[in-house]
């Protein structure tokens, strides 16, 4: 188990770093095309279109570091109320209930992203499934780490069970 979790840690610890390099990028990108268009009174073609592809890669994956975080916005005002048995299965009832959204997500995101294999970006001139491969990456991220919460649900002593920490 403990094996499990240092690969969970190190996953999140990657898709953090891509998170934060594609924030950077898209920074110096933003920058750059100011500059080019206001000072240098010229612009280039590319950065606007890599600015939302990165924008868009960065959403994805940092949805699943957001969930591993437990950093999501929940109302948990009903669930804090239940008693012990019926709180822990409302938690991992919408837990099991998210893996199979993401489930859904998963697989029509693989349909899309097969069909815009042969569509081309038009100033970076790649395969839009590079773009559309952010849905099946982040959604499978995503069930990876809400399997992770559901044991950590099941496990946890009842005090612990609506923890920042979960």
């Amino acid at each position: 188990m403990q094996v499990i979790k240092k690969f969970l840690d190190l996953t999140e610890l990657a898709l953090s770093v891509v998170c934060v390099l594609s924030f950077v990028a898209m920074f110096v990108l933003g920058i750059a095309t100011v500059v080019f268009r206001f000072i240098i009174e010229s612009s280039l073609a590319f950065p606007d279109e890599l600015i939302r592809y990165l924008f868009i890669w960065m959403i994805s994956l940092g949805s699943a570091v957001a969930l591993r975080r437990n950093v999501h916005a929940a109302i948990g005002v009903v669930v804090s109320h239940l008693p012990t048995v019926p709180r822990r299965a409302a938690l991992v009832g919408s837990s099991l209930l998210g893996i199979v959204f993401f489930a859904l997500i998963l697989v029509a995101g693989i349909k899309l992203t097969m069909r815009v294999q042969s569509q081309i970006s038009p100033a970076l001139e790649i395969s839009m499934a590079w773009v559309y491969g952010a849905v099946p990456v982040g959604m499978a991220f995503l069930i990876l780490f809400s399997l992770e919460l559901v044991v950590r649900q099941i496990k946890a002593p009842d005090a612990e069970l609506l923890a920042d920490g979960q």
